[in-house]
This record gives structure tokens, C-alpha cells and sequence, in this order.
């Protein structure tokens, strides 16, 4: 007879192995700061050199953080594993995360008229409008964290529903339950 390690449930995490809210929130914390930090990188080095414009340098920053922040989120954060549902995960996510995008863009772009007519240094500019960006995904963050948590990554959807990998077949009841 040959031994076999457990396998984890293809949703979330087994009912008795529950993550706590706080882990959670630290993981997703930790997750969106190395993804602010890759997507400001990515703005401040295309926009601040005038390589693209607000919205563009935006859009490419965003890029740049979405699928870390996704991956971190969904694997790290709520431990989600197996294919994502299209409908219930992977719509949800990045609708919000489109969402986010857009915000970010349209603020970089007013933040740059601004700039323009306040500062006459670009680097400073490049700056202002870097920190504009900065405190659109601030905002966005405790949003996201909402509907991440009680929306996108919930356990199963309805209260009191078990994810499908972790109810049991009849082969796994024991023998004295059956006739």
C-alpha cells in the first residue's frame, strides 16, 4: 500500500484551513505595494523622459502591476488554486481592475494640465503627476480590498455552501456508514 500526500482543493482554501482576515489583508497589502512599486516605476520612467503622454505612461504602468497584483491576490493572498471561474473570479477582477485603470488614467491626464500651468520644472511635474497616480490607487486599494475579499475571492458565493473540492464521494465514507 503506497501513500499519497493530500491534495489541495481546487478553490479556496479547505473549510478548517480558513485564512484569517488579517493574513489576508497583509498579503494583499504586501501584494499591492510591490505592484504600486512596479506600475510607478513603469510611469514615472516612460512619462517622466516624455516618452508617452499622462494617459499612455498610465495605461502602460498599469500593465505593468495588473497581472503581479493578480497573481499575488488570487494565489498568496486568498490561496486561491485551480482554475479561476470565468464569471464569478476572472470577470468580477478585472472589471474592477479596468475600473481602477481608467481612474488612474483620466487623473494623470488632469493632473498633467495642471502641472503644466503650476510648475515649470519637469521633474518636479513628472513627479506631481507620479504622486496623482500614487493616491488614485490609494483610494482604490481599501475599494478593491472590499470587493476583492467579499465578492471576487469569496468562499463559495452563498453562506453556508462548501467549494466542490471539498465535499466527499462515497468512496470516501468510511465502510460502517454504508450498507
Amino acid at each position: 500500500m503506497t501513500a499519497t500526500a493530500p491534495t489541495r482543493p481546487a478553490g479556496p482554501a479547505a473549510p478548517g484551513r480558513r485564512r484569517s482576515f488579517g493574513r489576508v489583508f497583509t498579503r494583499y497589502t504586501i501584494g499591492s505595494v510591490l505592484a504600486a512599486v512596479a506600475s510607478e516605476a513603469v510611469l514615472l520612467l516612460t512619462y517622466g523622459p516624455g516618452l508617452l503622454g499622462p494617459q499612455a505612461a498610465s495605461v502602460a504602468a498599469w500593465a505593468a502591476g495588473a497581472a503581479l497584483n493578480y497573481g499575488l491576490n488570487r494565489w498568496w493572498a486568498w490561496g486561491r488554486r485551480g482554475r479561476a471561474d470565468p464569471l464569478r473570479e476572472l470577470l468580477p477582477y478585472w472589471v474592477i481592475a479596468l475600473t481602477t485603470m481608467a481612474l488612474s488614467a483620466w487623473a494623470t491626464g488632469a493632473a498633467d494640465r495642471q502641472v503644466d500651468r503650476l510648475v515649470e520644472d519637469e521633474a518636479l511635474g513628472a513627479a506631481l503627476v507620479g504622486g496623482v497616480f500614487l493616491a488614485v490607487y490609494g483610494v482604490m486599494f481599501v475599494v478593491k480590498f472590499v470587493l476583492f475579499h467579499y465578492l471576487v475571492f469569496a468562499d463559495g458565493g452563498r453562506p453556508g455552501r462548501r467549494p466542490r473540492a471539498a465535499r466527499r464521494s462515497r468512496h470516501q465514507v468510511p465502510n460502517t456508514t454504508r450498507e
